[in-house]
């Protein structure tokens, strides 16, 4: 098969080649061929190709370019730990239709029982003061700190007995008007062990919490299945 080169790589390759022969070097040690995609008639997002060696910024390219998913720089290595996870199992390339699902399985799904359903935050001499309700038949959450995130966390940590350390959180429009949504991406540490989530909602305080307690509720998840195990 021949390639046609673009200008510039035909000149690298000429000084290659010279730099070889002057130097009587019988062997090319060459990383990689250097080639524009546009040399083939084709777009660089349009020959991404995932497997278990593809890095973070692809995969997030893929979820950018194909569903409008724009996430974080450090979200790219919690998604890229996964998909790349599901292609050593398969040992096959991952397609963006799968990429797509396991960011929804993994980072954007609510579980039943976690889904916020009211809350209420006042402050009170510049401490805000929460209270939180799930569609499970726990009670009530209260809690307090120096914003929503910090009641809702507190909250958390009184009724489950847990420390929760916020690693990462990122929050922004997604569209205007009277019915805009917010997108929102949260990491926490929960008693030593880091767990992620993304949530989309209709005001950025719903999807700020709704995103925290997403998280919490894959450590719960978790912990429910050590037990059965055990």
């Amino acid at each position: 098969m021949y390639t046609a080169f673009s200008g510039s790589h035909q000149d690298a390759i000429r000084k290659s080649i010279n730099y070889h022969e002057s130097h009587q070097l019988p062997h090319w040690e060459v990383a990689y061929l250097p080639i524009d995609p546009r040399d083939i008639g084709r777009e660089y997002e349009a020959v991404v190709r995932i497997n278990s060696q593809s890095g973070k910024g692809g995969i997030a390219l893929v979820l950018e370019r194909d569903y409008g998913i724009a996430l974080p720089k450090w979200m790219h290595s919690e998604i890229s730990r996964v998909v790349q996870k599901a292609s050593e199992q398969t040992g096959a390339e991952i397609t963006s239709l799968q990429i797509k699902s396991l960011f929804d399985e993994c980072f954007n799904t609510t579980h039943k029982d976690w889904a916020l359903i009211d809350y209420d935050l006042h402050a009170e001499q510049g401490v805000v003061k929460g209270s939180f309700k799930v569609t499970t038949q726990l009670p009530v959450f209260q809690g307090q700190g120096s914003g929503a995130v910090d009641a809702l966390v507190n909250a958390l940590e009184k009724r489950f007995g847990v420390g929760i350390e916020i690693l990462q959180f990122d929050e922004r429009a997604l569209t205007e008007g009277t019915h805009a949504q917010a997108q929102a991406c949260v990491a926490l540490k929960v008693d030593g062990v880091t767990y992620a989530a993304v949530t989309v909602a209709e005001d950025t305080s719903a999807a700020t919490l709704q995103a925290v307690l997403n998280a919490f509720s894959r450590s719960q998840l978790a912990l429910a299945i050590e037990k059965k195990i055990a």
